[in-house]
Order: structure tokens, then sequence, then C-alpha cells
């Protein structure tokens, strides 16, 4: 079973078409855990696989542990608040990939900018290798087993920017098989939130630092998904 983890944090606008898009996915049992970080509470649908948890307004990263410790599935897959599957197999396409022998899957997403007609493909695979030099995975794209915690313990919170490629590359430097599905499974907003975000250079480039100085990576150019694609 899945456990699909929505953080989210007073994007109400957003929410309700995100969680339409897990609950739309065929082929696959899943329970979707809404981790509320944010001031008051979410309104959603009535639906038995849905469970909203509190955190607190602790954090993104603090949300997302606590999406997972509080998950009951055997694979653990993340949708950010504002973004949206779009493919209706993206979970089923994974489990074909475990049931082969993979331990973490990420599929490929769309990247809708303001005054584009065009949406922009964002396709690129990774390894321990590529992971030592740029962050090639959307976490919106990823499945994995749950049981990798275990090896590997928590995401790491003290690294607010980069827990994810930090993630991946605990992953891959353990060895575990990555597969690449290669379907456009998620499309991931460009707004005005998320790219006010980016703008915090000084903060990111601390933080950058910091996971490069734990995984021993030298000195790396500060960068952000759009520049991939």
């Amino acid at each position: 079973m899945f456990s699909v983890v929505i953080p989210t944090r007073n994007r109400p606008a957003y929410l309700p078409e995100a969680v339409a898009s897990v609950l739309a996915q065929r082929d696959s049992e899943l329970e979707l855990i809404i981790v509320n970080d944010g001031d008051g509470p979410i309104q959603l649908p009535g639906d038995p696989r849905l469970r909203v948890i509190e955190n607190g307004a602790r954090g993104a990263v603090p949300a997302r542990n606590a999406g997972v410790t509080a998950a009951s599935g055997d694979v653990i897959a993340f949708l950010d608040d504002d973004d949206v599957w779009i493919d209706e197999h993206h979970l089923a396409s994974a489990a074909a990939e475990f049931s082969a022998g993979a331990d973490f899957t990420f599929g490929n997403g769309i990247m809708r900018f303001p005054g584009e007609a065009a949406p922009r493909i964002f396709d690129h695979g990774a390894s321990a290798e590529t992971l030592a030099q740029d962050n090639t995975i959307l976490i919106s794209a990823v499945c994995y087993r749950r049981s990798l915690h275990e090896r590997l313990g928590a995401f790491d919170e003290a690294l607010p920017f980069y827990w994810d490629w930090d993630w991946y590359l605990r992953v891959a430097r353990a060895g575990a098989p990555l597969a690449h599905v290669r379907r456009n499974v998620v499309d991931i907003r460009i707004h005005a939130q998320n790219m006010s975000g980016m703008g915090n250079f000084e903060a990111r480039q601390a933080n950058l630092d910091a996971f490069a100085a734990k995984h021993g990576l030298g000195r790396l150019v500060l960068k952000n998904h759009t520049d991939f694609v």
C-alpha cells in the first residue's frame, strides 16, 4: 500500500486540486495523509482513505517527517500542496518498478511558466554520481520503500532547503536501486509564492554549503529545478 503525504501550509486555493489528483489514482491501494503545518483548520472531502494530522507550524521538513511517522503503507509518496498529479497510473507504474526490484522511483514533470503557452518538460535521470553534482529529482514525482527510513533515518531537519537532495543522495549512496519512470506524472505549478522562495539567496546558499559539507562535495553551484528545463 502507498502512503501519500501532502504537507500543507495556508494554501486553501491549491490544496483541493492536489488532494483530488491523489484520490483519482487508479489500480493502487493508498492512504492520503495531509499534514497541516498552517494556522488553522483545513476543509477536505470526506473520503475514508484521507486523514489529517497537525504539525503545529513546526515547519515543512518536520511536517514531512511527521507524515512518514504516521504512514502505515509499504511505500511513501509525496505531493506538494501546490502541485497536481496528472498521471492516474503514477502509483501503479511505481508499483511495477518495485516488483521489478527498485527501492526508489521518480517520474518526470511539466512546468507551466507565466506568459508561456507551452509547458516545459522536466526529464532527467539520477544516480549516486550525478546527485553529487545536481538535484534532478522532483519530490512530487517520488515513491520509495518506507523501509529505507529504518536503514537511513529521518529527513534532516537542519537542511530546510535541501533536505530532499540530501535524502536522494543518502538513498543512492546506500546502494538502493533507483528507477526513472519516463512518464509526465506531475504538474509543477510556477506561481508567485514558490518563485519568491527562490530569491532567498543567502539562506539557500548557506544551506547548500552545509549540505555539501555534510557529504564532502566541495563547492556547489546554487540552482533551482527551473534551471533544468
